[in-house]
This record gives C-alpha cells, structure tokens and sequence, in this order.
C-alpha cells in the first residue's frame, strides 16, 4: 500500500501467492535490475561522455533518475502479496518511500521537459510524468479511504508506469524492427516509444483485469 493505513477487519489475511503472479514478479524484477546495474548506475561515475546530450541538464536527470530507482525497488516490494499479509509494517513504509520516490522523479522529469527536443518527446515526457501523478494520487487516495482491492488495482496501474522507464530501455536496445516504423527519424521513435511504453502496459492490465471480473462471480 501506499500510505500507511489499517485494513479493515474484515479483510482476510490468508495469502493469496499464485503463479502467475510469482513469475510477473521474478522477470520484472530480473529486467529491472538489469535495468538499473546496466543502464542507471553509470550514471552517478557523473562521465560526462555518459551523459552526453543531458550533461548540462546532470542534475535534473540524476534527480529523475533518483526517484525513479527508488519507486523501481520499492513498486517492486509492494507487489509481492506474501511480503504484503507477512510484514504489513515493511509494507506501509515502503508505499511511503515509493511515495516520495514518485514524486521526486515526477519533479525531475518535468524539470528536464523544460529544455527537451525535440517539442513533440517532451509533450511525451509530460504525459508519462501526468499518468505516473495521476495513477499513484488514486492509489494513495484509495487507501486512505479503506478502499483496499482500488488501491491494489491503481498501485498496479502506478508500478506500470513507473516500469515505463524499463520498458523504455527494452524496446529501444532489443526491438529495431519496431523502432524502424516508429519514426521517420530517431527523435519520433524516441517519442513514439515514450508513449508506449505505459499505454501498452495499463491497456494489457486493463484487459486482463476487467475480464477477471466479467468472468468471475457476480457481485450482489
């Protein structure tokens, strides 16, 4: 959860630990550790060749970049149901964390739209930053109000965005063929990819989740 707030007594502690759930889990956090050792820790050598392009624009980007390592690891830990019903203490304090995360890595990505080019990948930049906000606001909102199976299901849809950076990377560096018709030029794919990399994902959940519920019991 993203906040810290009691469940109701009536909610059920027993695990709810699937398959499924185990494997989704294993690979996003086998990519994202990848992830961040390959691609994100370079970044704090502060190499300027490393950089490149956003060397003057360092601190905004580390800032990002800080945020978004943190909700990264700590998404990660709030997904996983059993660590959730076993130790609800670590649970509350990483939803804080991931919390502050967010909101540190909205900050620095919106900073960094101020001097992105070309206009179109940072009109992309902002909406990625909006549906982060936007996703993670419900999530928090959610659980303060007791309403734990809505907050589940937006704090999916807020560790979705936050893995948009993952994805980001993975389609960038492992799908040519699908940057080749992205674009006419590199600064296109970069912003077609932007976009989806967190639409794909929350319209994929989005599918999966409320076929769940067409298919499961009819609620009175």
């Amino acid at each position: 959860m993203a906040a810290g707030a009691t469940l109701p007594e009536s909610t059920p502690r027993k695990l709810s630990w699937n398959l499924p759930t185990t494997l989704a889990l294993l690979l996003a956090s086998v990519v994202a550790a990848r992830f961040l050792i390959h691609y994100t820790f370079p970044y704090f050598a502060w190499d300027p060749k490393y950089f490149d392009y956003y060397w003057p624009h360092r601190f905004r980007l580390i800032m990002h970049i800080s945020g978004g390592i943190v909700a990264l690891v700590c998404g990660t830990l709030q997904l996983w149901t059993g660590l959730r019903q076993k130790a609800m203490t670590f649970h509350r304090w990483t939803g804080r964390i991931y919390l502050v995360g967010v909101a540190v890595g909205i900050t620095g990505a919106l900073l960094m739209t101020l001097s992105t080019t070309p206009k179109s990948f940072g009109v992309a930049l902002r909406g990625l930053a909006t549906a982060w906000l936007v996703t993670t606001l419900i999530a928090w909102a959610a659980i303060l109000r007791g309403r734990v199976a809505m907050h589940k299901e937006w704090m999916v849809r807020s560790y979705l965005v936050t893995f948009a950076f993952v994805m980001f990377r993975v389609m960038s560096d492992n799908m040519p063929w699908l940057i080749s018709r992205l674009g006419s030029s590199p600064d296109d794919a970069s912003t077609n990819v932007t976009w989806l990399s967190w639409v794909v994902p929350l319209a994929v959940y989005e599918v999966i989740l409320q076929t769940k519920k067409l298919l499961g019991p009819q609620s009175t």
